[in-house]
């Protein structure tokens, strides 16, 4: 699998990556990626917040994500 996420957490805003898909989902499991960091590959234009991303669906359910603000 090819290593094509990168992330940036919103405290710091420090670059880090690649990680492959796997990754990216082990670091949100361990919650070292919060809703509010941001993610970004070659293919987007720009950041996206984790929480507003697909990946939301990998964090735990007492972090903010726009799903679950709106309930």
């Amino acid at each position: 699998m090819d290593k094509v996420w990168y992330y940036m957490t919103a405290a710091n805003r420090k670059k880090y990556g690649p990680y492959d898909d796997q990754e990216l989902i082990a670091l949100i499991h361990q919650e070292i990626l919060l809703a509010n960091d941001y993610i970004w590959m070659p293919d987007l234009k720009g950041w996206i917040r984790i929480g507003d991303s697909i990946y939301s669906f990998y964090l735990p359910e007492n972090q903010p994500t726009i799903e679950n603000t709106l309930k």
